[in-house]
């Protein structure tokens, strides 16, 4: 039992390790349309999104403890 739970704490960490070094690469480049509009400000993002997040993890928490 312990050695399962260990196995798969295990693999969501090299998951998570590996996708998040995925997330900061570079795109590659466009197709050249010079075209494009980038005064545009980018959207806002708000302090309920950290709120969402604090209320889902103790959700599931309390969900996982059950």
């Amino acid at each position: 039992m312990m050695k399962n739970l260990v196995l798969k704490t295990s693999l969501v960490l090299v998951v998570i390790l590996i996708s998040s070094s995925a997330l900061y690469a570079q795109l590659p480049p466009g197709f050249g349309d010079t075209n494009v509009d980038d005064t545009t400000a980018p959207a806002p993002i708000s302090g309920l999104v950290a709120l969402g997040v604090i209320a889902g993890a103790t959700i599931g928490i309390r969900k996982l403890k059950k």
